[in-house]
């Protein structure tokens, strides 16, 4: 049976702050708990899970163990066998929580007493989470650029301790690594005794702690906070496209590089025009004299009015193509085209006159036949 998805158990998202994290884990541990459920086994069994995945996102290290490899990551093992496409793809058994020691040992046949450093940048630990937004922008926006405001909610630098932590800016070292940032593991198998160090979670491998936490932060070293921030739209984005914008998504745990921001992008239809990738569409109607006869009309485009030669014989129906009147193309250089359905007039009306040349016209072509 497949394990439990965390953020599933907790009704959050992947990009959950640790705020929403802990709002979620008290609404539901309030809900389930066995004083409240007395003889609910299966509320039991949800509160056991609720706590489960609690204490795996709550952790920084853990979560981002569980990002990445999955509850069994988070457990701090998690060998669930190997091929020889592992190593082929870059496997690294140092990730799996003691068993590269124990691979290692078996292969070169050394003997107990081994250790291993993991190999987990401590940067990567402080770093903020990423986060997404949407946007709803007008179809000539999205084709000329534009820039935009939008709000988002995120947790940005503590201006009290400025992303430090503390509240006086001094450190110490941490008590539970005793500075040098990481912890030690020690394992006892039958191939021996093996020891892996990891980097410590509770100073994320920066071996130092505030030696007074924020009153303001309470030691993150951020906050959260809404903020009005612009969006520059380049000119011929699309509806389902992305933009990226560094370093705008969560602020990094005491002064760690900050996540990025993911902008959505939705587009308003336009009521001119069809939008075909970077090709335009739309129709024009003519006039039943033109169309046998050819001549001039005029066409609308992003640039304004231009004249589309219309050839004598020309069917109801039938495209043409403006080379370079189309949308800009936003990741490279070029424009799309314009294309130009005509569909021929027919009066619903007729004057007289009208009636009696197309009578005579009508005769014209019966004699000819």
């Amino acid at each position: 049976m497949a394990p439990d998805d965390y953020y599933q158990v907790l009704g959050l998202s992947r990009t959950a702050t640790p705020d929403e994290i802990k709002k979620a884990y008290r609404k539901l541990a309030l809900q389930y708990h066995p004083d409240k459920t007395k003889g609910d086994k299966t509320a039991e069994e949800k509160f056991k899970k609720i706590n489960q995945a609690y204490q795996v996102l709550s952790d920084p290290a853990k979560r981002q163990q569980y990002d990445q490899f999955g509850a069994a990551g988070a457990a701090g093992s998690g060998f669930s066998g190997w091929s020889q496409a592992d190593f082929a793809q870059g496997f690294d058994l140092n990730d799996l929580g003691g068993f590269g020691d124990i691979f290692d040992t078996f292969f070169t046949g050394a003997t107990g007493g081994r250790r291993s450093s993991s190999r987990r940048d401590p940067e990567s630990l402080k770093r903020g989470s990423d986060i997404e937004a949407n946007i709803q922008i007008t179809f000539e926006e999205a084709v000329f650029g534009a820039t935009k405001k939008i709000s988002i909610n995120r947790q940005m630098t503590c201006e009290n301790c400025q992303g430090s932590g503390g509240q006086d800016g001094k450190t110490s070292k941490c008590d539970v690594c005793g500075g040098s940032g990481e912890v030690a593991k020690t394992q006892r198998t039958i191939l021996g005794t093996f020891t892996q160090k990891t980097l410590c979670a509770d100073c994320r491998g920066s071996g130092q702690k505030p030696a007074r936490m924020c009153r303001s932060c309470h030691g993150e070293g951020r906050k959260t906070k809404t903020e009005m921030i612009d969006i520059e739209i380049p000119a011929g984005v699309n509806s389902g496209q992305t933009i990226k914008i560094s370093g705008y998504g969560e602020a990094g745990w005491r002064n760690g590089r900050a996540g990025d921001l993911y902008v959505n992008i939705h587009v308003l239809p336009s009521k001119d025009f069809e939008r075909h990738g970077d090709d335009l569409f739309r129709i024009e109607t003519i006039s039943y004299p033109i169309a046998v006869l050819g001549g001039e009309v005029k066409v609308k485009s992003l640039e304004g009015s231009l004249t589309l030669t219309i050839p004598a014989g020309t069917k109801s129906g039938e495209v043409f193509r403006l080379n370079n009147k189309g949308v800009k193309h936003w990741d490279k250089a070029g424009t799309g085209d314009l294309l130009v359905r005509v569909d021929i007039i027919i009066p619903a009306r007729l004057t007289l006159k009208q009636r009696r040349l197309l009578e005579e016209l009508q005769d014209e072509f019966d004699l000819n036949k």
